[in-house]
Protein backbone atom coordinates (compact mmCIF):
# COMPACT_ATOMS: atom_id res chain seq x y z
CA UNK A 1 0.00 0.00 0.00
CA UNK A 2 1.40 3.24 -1.14
CA UNK A 3 1.25 5.69 1.97
CA UNK A 4 0.39 9.19 1.73
CA UNK A 5 3.61 9.83 3.51
CA UNK A 6 5.36 11.10 0.44
CA UNK A 7 2.64 13.31 0.33
CA UNK A 8 1.44 16.94 1.83
CA UNK A 9 -2.00 15.24 2.74
CA UNK A 10 -3.97 18.34 5.07
CA UNK A 11 -4.39 16.35 8.05
CA UNK A 12 -0.56 16.67 8.89
CA UNK A 13 -0.56 20.36 8.69
CA UNK A 14 -2.26 21.98 11.75
CA UNK A 15 -1.12 19.66 14.72
CA UNK A 16 -0.70 22.05 17.87
CA UNK A 17 2.87 22.01 19.14
CA UNK A 18 1.65 21.46 22.85
CA UNK A 19 -0.44 18.55 21.71
CA UNK A 20 0.38 14.65 22.19
CA UNK A 21 1.32 14.51 25.53
CA UNK A 22 4.43 16.62 25.40
CA UNK A 23 6.11 17.00 28.54
CA UNK A 24 5.99 19.98 30.74
CA UNK A 25 8.38 22.33 32.42
CA UNK A 26 8.03 19.78 35.87
CA UNK A 27 7.75 16.60 34.02
CA UNK A 28 10.39 14.31 32.35
CA UNK A 29 10.91 14.29 28.50
CA UNK A 30 9.82 11.78 25.92
CA UNK A 31 13.06 10.48 25.75
CA UNK A 32 13.75 10.45 29.05
CA UNK A 33 10.37 8.26 29.46
CA UNK A 34 11.23 6.07 26.43
CA UNK A 35 14.78 4.97 28.57
CA UNK A 36 13.29 4.94 31.56
CA UNK A 37 10.73 2.28 30.38
CA UNK A 38 13.17 0.87 27.88
CA UNK A 39 10.57 0.63 25.55
CA UNK A 40 10.15 3.25 22.24
CA UNK A 41 6.33 2.71 20.53
CA UNK A 42 7.13 3.72 16.34
CA UNK A 43 4.12 4.74 13.86
CA UNK A 44 4.17 3.02 10.67
CA UNK A 45 1.54 3.83 8.20
CA UNK A 46 2.60 1.87 5.22
CA UNK A 47 4.69 2.76 2.57
CA UNK A 48 7.31 0.00 0.80
CA UNK A 49 9.74 -0.38 0.55
CA UNK A 50 10.42 1.70 3.79
CA UNK A 51 7.09 0.13 5.55
CA UNK A 52 5.45 -2.95 4.39
CA UNK A 53 2.55 -4.23 5.70
CA UNK A 54 1.70 -8.19 5.64
CA UNK A 55 -1.73 -8.05 5.97
CA UNK A 56 -2.00 -11.62 7.02
CA UNK A 57 0.60 -11.36 9.75
CA UNK A 58 -1.24 -10.95 13.44
CA UNK A 59 2.01 -10.78 15.14
CA UNK A 60 2.52 -7.01 15.30
CA UNK A 61 6.21 -7.17 15.61
CA UNK A 62 6.32 -9.24 12.52
CA UNK A 63 3.64 -7.45 10.76
CA UNK A 64 5.66 -5.06 9.32
CA UNK A 65 8.98 -4.47 7.63
CA UNK A 66 10.96 -2.57 5.05
CA UNK A 67 14.21 0.12 5.00
CA UNK A 68 12.45 2.19 7.28
CA UNK A 69 11.89 -0.53 9.80
CA UNK A 70 15.41 -2.11 9.83
CA UNK A 71 16.54 1.28 10.30
CA UNK A 72 14.63 1.66 13.82
CA UNK A 73 15.88 -1.50 14.79
CA UNK A 74 19.54 -0.96 14.30
CA UNK A 75 19.35 2.24 16.11
CA UNK A 76 17.00 0.73 19.03
CA UNK A 77 19.53 -2.27 19.12
CA UNK A 78 22.65 -0.20 19.70
CA UNK A 79 20.95 1.62 22.41
CA UNK A 80 22.47 0.64 25.78
CA UNK A 81 20.60 -1.10 27.11
CA UNK A 82 18.61 -2.00 24.35
CA UNK A 83 15.61 -0.56 23.66
CA UNK A 84 12.43 -2.95 22.83
CA UNK A 85 10.16 -1.54 19.53
CA UNK A 86 6.53 -1.31 19.76
CA UNK A 87 5.28 -1.18 16.52
CA UNK A 88 1.98 0.78 15.83
CA UNK A 89 -0.25 1.14 12.86
CA UNK A 90 -1.98 3.69 12.12
CA UNK A 91 -4.06 5.04 9.21
CA UNK A 92 -3.25 8.67 7.24
CA UNK A 93 -7.01 9.68 7.91
CA UNK A 94 -7.01 9.10 11.65
CA UNK A 95 -2.70 10.22 12.07
CA UNK A 96 -3.81 14.00 13.50
CA UNK A 97 -5.43 11.94 16.00
CA UNK A 98 -3.04 9.43 17.35
CA UNK A 99 -0.67 11.91 17.39
CA UNK A 100 -2.83 14.20 19.91
CA UNK A 101 -3.71 10.59 21.83
CA UNK A 102 -0.07 9.92 22.32
CA UNK A 103 -0.63 6.58 20.56
CA UNK A 104 3.48 6.47 19.39
CA UNK A 105 6.88 8.60 19.93
CA UNK A 106 7.32 8.88 16.38
CA UNK A 107 7.03 8.07 12.71
CA UNK A 108 8.83 5.67 10.75
CA UNK A 109 7.58 6.11 7.56
CA UNK A 110 10.36 8.65 5.05
CA UNK A 111 7.80 11.70 5.66
CA UNK A 112 8.68 14.38 3.01
CA UNK A 113 9.81 17.91 4.82
CA UNK A 114 8.27 21.36 4.00
CA UNK A 115 8.97 24.06 5.10
CA UNK A 116 4.66 24.30 5.80
CA UNK A 117 5.19 21.18 7.94
CA UNK A 118 8.28 22.38 9.36
CA UNK A 119 6.28 25.01 11.27
CA UNK A 120 3.87 22.05 13.21
CA UNK A 121 6.20 19.29 13.11
CA UNK A 122 9.79 18.34 14.33
CA UNK A 123 11.80 16.33 11.54
CA UNK A 124 14.96 14.13 12.14
CA UNK A 125 18.19 14.59 9.57
CA UNK A 126 17.21 12.69 6.29
CA UNK A 127 17.85 9.54 5.67
CA UNK A 128 16.78 9.60 2.44
CA UNK A 129 15.82 12.52 -0.89
CA UNK A 130 12.39 11.10 -3.22
CA UNK A 131 12.15 12.57 -6.21
CA UNK A 132 8.74 14.40 -7.02
CA UNK A 133 6.01 15.21 -9.72
CA UNK A 134 7.74 12.22 -12.10
CA UNK A 135 4.41 11.52 -14.73
CA UNK A 136 2.08 8.34 -15.28
CA UNK A 137 0.99 8.63 -18.92
CA UNK A 138 -0.49 6.33 -21.82
CA UNK A 139 2.24 4.03 -23.74
CA UNK A 140 1.85 6.14 -27.16
CA UNK A 141 2.25 9.22 -25.49
CA UNK A 142 5.15 11.42 -26.68
CA UNK A 143 4.98 15.06 -26.55
CA UNK A 144 6.36 15.90 -23.14
CA UNK A 145 10.15 15.42 -22.92
CA UNK A 146 10.75 17.73 -19.77
CA UNK A 147 8.61 19.12 -16.96
CA UNK A 148 7.88 22.49 -18.54
CA UNK A 149 6.08 20.61 -21.61
CA UNK A 150 3.43 20.46 -19.21
CA UNK A 151 2.86 24.09 -19.19
CA UNK A 152 0.03 23.90 -21.98
CA UNK A 153 -3.91 24.28 -22.22
CA UNK A 154 -4.63 21.15 -23.86
CA UNK A 155 -3.83 18.87 -21.43
CA UNK A 156 -5.67 17.75 -18.07
CA UNK A 157 -3.69 16.73 -15.14
CA UNK A 158 -4.43 14.55 -12.14
CA UNK A 159 -3.35 15.32 -8.50
CA UNK A 160 -3.64 13.98 -5.58
CA UNK A 161 -5.17 16.29 -3.40
CA UNK A 162 -2.80 17.76 -0.97
CA UNK A 163 0.35 15.88 -1.82
CA UNK A 164 3.55 17.35 -2.16
CA UNK A 165 4.08 16.37 -5.72
CA UNK A 166 0.64 18.53 -6.35
CA UNK A 167 1.66 21.31 -4.46
CA UNK A 168 4.92 21.20 -7.10
CA UNK A 169 2.81 21.01 -9.98
CA UNK A 170 0.50 24.01 -8.71
CA UNK A 171 2.93 26.61 -8.29
CA UNK A 172 5.10 25.67 -11.37
CA UNK A 173 2.53 24.68 -13.87
CA UNK A 174 -0.31 27.41 -14.89
CA UNK A 175 -2.02 26.78 -17.93
CA UNK A 176 -3.07 22.80 -17.64
CA UNK A 177 -6.43 21.76 -16.45
CA UNK A 178 -5.60 20.43 -13.37
CA UNK A 179 -8.04 17.62 -11.90
CA UNK A 180 -7.84 17.20 -7.63
CA UNK A 181 -8.46 13.65 -6.87
CA UNK A 182 -9.58 12.68 -2.76
CA UNK A 183 -6.62 10.36 -2.08
CA UNK A 184 -7.30 8.13 1.75
CA UNK A 185 -5.31 5.06 1.12
CA UNK A 186 -2.64 4.95 -1.47
CA UNK A 187 -2.59 6.74 -4.89
CA UNK A 188 -3.29 4.26 -7.35
CA UNK A 189 -6.52 5.68 -7.56
CA UNK A 190 -5.21 8.99 -8.75
CA UNK A 191 -3.28 7.88 -11.25
CA UNK A 192 -5.72 5.14 -12.58
CA UNK A 193 -7.30 8.69 -13.92
CA UNK A 194 -4.53 8.09 -16.70
CA UNK A 195 -5.65 4.41 -17.72
CA UNK A 196 -9.55 5.68 -18.04
CA UNK A 197 -8.65 7.97 -20.32
CA UNK A 198 -10.00 10.96 -17.73
CA UNK A 199 -6.44 12.53 -17.78
CA UNK A 200 -3.63 13.10 -19.93
CA UNK A 201 -0.77 12.81 -17.13
CA UNK A 202 -0.95 11.89 -13.53
CA UNK A 203 1.81 13.12 -11.00
CA UNK A 204 3.43 11.68 -8.37
CA UNK A 205 6.09 10.87 -5.89
CA UNK A 206 8.99 8.23 -7.62
CA UNK A 207 8.20 5.21 -5.27
CA UNK A 208 4.46 5.59 -6.10
CA UNK A 209 4.78 6.26 -9.79
CA UNK A 210 7.38 2.94 -10.31
CA UNK A 211 5.16 0.56 -8.10
CA UNK A 212 2.20 1.93 -10.04
CA UNK A 213 3.85 1.30 -14.15
CA UNK A 214 5.13 -2.01 -12.54
CA UNK A 215 1.82 -3.28 -11.50
CA UNK A 216 0.28 -1.76 -14.80
CA UNK A 217 3.03 -3.00 -17.70
CA UNK A 218 1.57 -1.79 -20.82
CA UNK A 219 -0.78 0.32 -19.82
CA UNK A 220 1.22 3.13 -18.82
CA UNK A 221 4.77 4.10 -19.19
CA UNK A 222 6.60 6.62 -16.47
CA UNK A 223 8.37 10.13 -17.27
CA UNK A 224 11.42 11.36 -15.65
CA UNK A 225 12.48 8.52 -12.53
CA UNK A 226 15.93 8.91 -12.67
CA UNK A 227 15.65 13.09 -13.46
CA UNK A 228 12.73 13.66 -11.21
CA UNK A 229 11.01 17.63 -11.36
CA UNK A 230 11.83 17.98 -7.94
CA UNK A 231 13.12 16.26 -4.67
CA UNK A 232 11.87 16.73 -1.28
CA UNK A 233 14.16 15.22 1.79
CA UNK A 234 12.47 12.63 3.80
CA UNK A 235 13.22 11.54 7.73
CA UNK A 236 11.46 10.47 10.67
CA UNK A 237 8.27 12.69 12.18
CA UNK A 238 8.41 13.61 15.70
CA UNK A 239 6.02 15.94 18.06
CA UNK A 240 7.84 19.25 18.00
CA UNK A 241 8.82 19.61 21.86
CA UNK A 242 10.96 16.53 21.60
CA UNK A 243 14.25 18.13 20.82
CA UNK A 244 16.25 15.44 22.72
CA UNK A 245 14.74 12.32 21.02
CA UNK A 246 15.47 14.64 17.93
CA UNK A 247 19.10 14.46 18.79
CA UNK A 248 18.82 11.00 19.74
CA UNK A 249 17.54 9.75 16.39
CA UNK A 250 19.96 12.00 14.37
CA UNK A 251 22.89 10.63 16.34
CA UNK A 252 21.49 6.68 15.32
CA UNK A 253 21.06 8.07 11.50
CA UNK A 254 24.70 9.65 11.32
CA UNK A 255 26.23 6.67 12.99
CA UNK A 256 24.50 3.91 10.87
CA UNK A 257 25.51 6.10 7.60
CA UNK A 258 29.06 6.57 8.46
CA UNK A 259 29.47 3.06 9.67
CA UNK A 260 27.95 1.57 6.35
CA UNK A 261 25.04 0.15 8.07
CA UNK A 262 22.43 2.40 5.64
CA UNK A 263 23.65 1.06 2.38
CA UNK A 264 23.51 -2.67 3.53
CA UNK A 265 19.58 -1.70 4.26
CA UNK A 266 19.40 0.14 1.09
CA UNK A 267 21.03 -2.82 -0.84
CA UNK A 268 18.72 -5.51 1.14
CA UNK A 269 15.19 -3.49 0.53
CA UNK A 270 15.81 -1.80 -2.89
CA UNK A 271 14.97 1.53 -2.08
CA UNK A 272 13.50 4.18 -4.07
CA UNK A 273 14.90 7.15 -3.13
CA UNK A 274 18.20 8.90 -3.51
CA UNK A 275 20.54 8.56 -0.73
CA UNK A 276 22.66 11.30 0.86
CA UNK A 277 26.51 10.75 0.03
CA UNK A 278 28.87 11.07 2.63
CA UNK A 279 31.84 13.67 1.46
CA UNK A 280 35.02 13.52 3.64
CA UNK A 281 38.35 13.97 2.94
CA UNK A 282 41.80 12.98 5.06
CA UNK A 283 42.88 15.38 7.61
CA UNK A 284 45.99 16.77 6.83
CA UNK A 285 48.13 14.10 9.06
CA UNK A 286 46.68 11.41 6.76
CA UNK A 287 47.80 12.94 4.15
CA UNK A 288 50.70 14.19 4.38
CA UNK A 289 54.23 12.07 3.70
CA UNK A 290 54.69 11.43 7.27
CA UNK A 291 51.71 8.99 7.21
CA UNK A 292 53.45 7.17 4.02
CA UNK A 293 53.61 3.76 5.53
CA UNK A 294 52.80 4.09 8.99
CA UNK A 295 50.58 1.58 10.58
CA UNK A 296 48.96 0.89 13.81
CA UNK A 297 45.15 0.10 15.73
CA UNK A 298 44.19 1.37 18.44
Amino acid sequence: MIALVALGVSLWQMMGRNSGGAATLSGPTRWQRIKSSGTVRVGYGGYPPYTIIDPNQSDPSKRVSGFSIDLVNAIASRTVPPLKVEWVHFAFDAMKADLDSDRFDFIADPVFQTIPRAADFAFTEPYSYFGIATAVVRPNENRFKTFSDLDRPDITIALAEGWTSSEFARANLKKPKFKSIPVTGDAFNQLDEVIFGRADVALNDVPTVLQYTKAHKGKVKALWLTTPPSSVAGGFLVRYPDTDLVQFLNTGIRVLRADGTIDLIDKKWKSLGFLPVQNVRPGAGLSSSDAAGVTGSR
